[in-house]
């Protein structure tokens, strides 16, 4: 529990640090989202080279998403920044894909029940639609952004059972100042 709460503010740390350097055409100057700490998604992530993006492409790809759903496009550039650097090739070591770091499982289960339809989630216009979706089922059912995070980190069974663990208060704490800092 001490390394994912270490990973966690190290993650918010550099984070911040990259977010508070000069704007580019309306976007942070995100260095790291070209190549991603391994802390922002684990050191056993995988990096699968055959799907490279730019963050240009990501970025529309995201505000697209966020503006479909009507979810914050600030809240989704940072949960995607968080979760994977804007990192389309990005698996972690759990097996999360993509952009937002859904579970194969849960997107088998998402993407029918919200989008109607099956999502591959090795294409980023699909892996950005069935997370932001389950963001915003994951915001309405636990009344506003702050549990809804909680929700899409932790779990919505876990967090109905058991409430906000420390790692996923840091994890949506992070989120949340990262949103404030974005640019959409």
């Amino acid at each position: 529990m001490n390394t994912a709460l270490l990973s966690a503010a190290a993650t918010a740390l550099t984070a911040k640090a990259a977010l508070s350097g000069p704007v580019d055409q309306g976007q942070p100057q995100l260095e790291a989202a070209v190549e991603p700490a391994p802390s922002i998604v684990g050191d056993d992530a995988r990096v699968r080279p055959d799907h490279l993006y730019s963050r240009a492409l990501v970025h529309k790809i995201l505000v697209e998403a966020a503006a479909r759903h009507q979810v914050d496009a600030k809240l989704v550039l940072a949960l995607a920044y968080w979760e994977s650097g804007w990192d389309q090739s990005r698996v972690s070591e759990t097996g999360a894909v993509g952009l937002m770091q859904v579970q194969p499982e849960t997107a088998t289960e998402a993407g029918p029940a919200l989008l109607g339809r099956e999502v591959n989630l090795d294409d980023p216009y699909d892996n950005a639609d069935v997370g932001v979706a389950i963001l915003r089922q994951d915001m309405a059912a636990f009344n506003g952004p702050q549990q809804g995070l909680a929700a899409y980190y932790q779990g919505p069974t876990s967090l109905k059972a058991d409430g906000m663990f420390p790692d996923t208060q840091q994890y949506v704490e992070g989120i949340l100042d990262l949103a404030s800092r974005m640019n959409p």
